[in-house]
């Protein structure tokens, strides 16, 4: 291919990219021209073709015969180029480079970049969600707390009879021996009931999640404080009936040494005086393991003065039996069986006193165990 030069302008007219489509012809190079313009004076002179040897006006043979001149183009049947391969480019067009060869912005075809948008919309789709579920798991909460509340409060109310029945048996004095024991239990029961609703409203209200309203675990602080009083509240009402049968069972044996004797044999004296210094011991551990209950101020207090005229009690009832001075002996036997009646009495009379307040705070406990229950029923 014969190099092209530049027009005048020194600029790239485009002919030599006609020229070598055959769409135009190739303008001859200086030697080219010499030799048409010699081929030319060879037609024009006849068959006789001389060469120009440098003298003027001179020909010579032996650069005979003069070389042919390449045919021109044809105009009507353009020379056509070879294809070009096929992983060139078309003149024309840019020529593509491999994805290796490019940098990874430039070699990506995404308009968008998925993985962003799929995090963006499955972080949409949880902000929806939680904003669903979480106030609905709060309410969740809020629910099972509010039901452990009911269960222990209902159980309570429902066992509120039986304390009524074992406060009976407990206070009344035609109640036989069974009957009384039998109340242990119930009370047992009574208080196992109450420390269950107790210890139920002592636990801490769950926490709502960063961001979610609390409200309903904040409606259950007032509910979860009322439902503790009244747990405790059952709870003191089950130690003071143990407290009222403890007071029942034990006060009653105090001082009551059975039939004593006016008179009696130095061996029967000393056998008395074990029994009486036994009985002394067990009357002072009774009285101060009995529970301080106000109910019971005046019952203590009979018990009290009764222990204290007992040890003086004893030796002058001892030395009457060895004197054998029995009207003594009968004057000591019949005010020690007088403190044991009047001991009793009082005893009886506290033991009526309690049941009816014991009774009334029952009837109070049911009736505020209803309200709660309501409140706890509401939404």
């Amino acid at each position: 291919m014969s190099r092209h030069t530049s027009n005048e302008s020194g600029g790239n007219d485009g002919t030599w990219f006609l020229e070598a489509v055959g769409a135009r012809d190739r303008t001859p190079s200086s030697i080219e021209a010499v030799e048409q313009l010699e081929s030319e004076n060879v037609d024009t002179i006849g068959d006789a073709a001389a060469t120009f040897d440098g003298d003027p006006g001179t020909s010579t043979s032996s650069f005979h015969p003069v070389p042919a001149p390449p045919p021109p183009p044809d105009l009507e049947h353009p020379a056509v180029r070879s294809e070009p391969p096929d992983d060139a480019a078309p003149l024309g067009e840019p020529v593509p480079m491999p994805d290796e060869a490019l940098s990874a912005p430039l070699r990506s075809r995404r308009r968008f970049r998925w993985p962003i948008v799929i995090v963006l919309v499955l972080s949409i789709v949880g902000v929806g969600v939680a904003a669903i579920v979480l106030p609905r798991m709060v309410e969740d909460d809020a629910l099972v707390v509010r039901q452990s509340y009911y269960d222990a409060a209902v159980d309570l109310r429902a066992y509120l009879p039986e304390a009524q029945s074992a406060l009976d048996a407990v206070t009344n004095p035609a109640s036989s021996d069974d009957m009384v024991s039998a109340a242990v239990p119930a009370v047992a029961e009574l208080d196992t009931t109450a420390f269950t609703l107790e210890s139920a409203t002592s636990e801490p209200l769950p926490s709502a999640p960063p961001l979610v309203p609390s409200d309903p675990i904040d409606a259950l602080e007032p509910l979860r404080v009322r439902g503790n009083v009244l747990g405790i509240t059952g709870s003191q009402i089950a130690t003071r009936i143990g407290s009222a049968y403890v007071y029942r069972t034990a006060i009653p044996g105090l001082l009551d040494m059975g039939t004593l004797p006016s008179g009696a044999t130095t061996q029967e004296v000393n056998e008395i005086s074990v029994r009486l210094a036994a009985s002394l011991a067990t009357a002072a551990g009774v009285l101060a393991d009995v529970p301080s209950d106000p109910v019971f101020a005046t019952t203590r207090s009979a018990a009290t003065a009764a222990i204290e005229r007992y040890a003086p009690w004893q030796d002058e009832y001892l030395a009457s039996l060895t004197s054998e001075d029995a009207e003594t002996a009968t004057r000591l036997v019949d005010e020690l069986e007088l403190m044991h009646t009047d001991l009793i009495a009082a005893l009886e009379a506290d033991l009526l006193v309690f049941r009816s307040t014991a009774d009334a705070d029952i009837v109070t406990l049911a009736a505020d165990l209803e309200a709660y229950l309501d409140d706890l029923t509401r939404p």
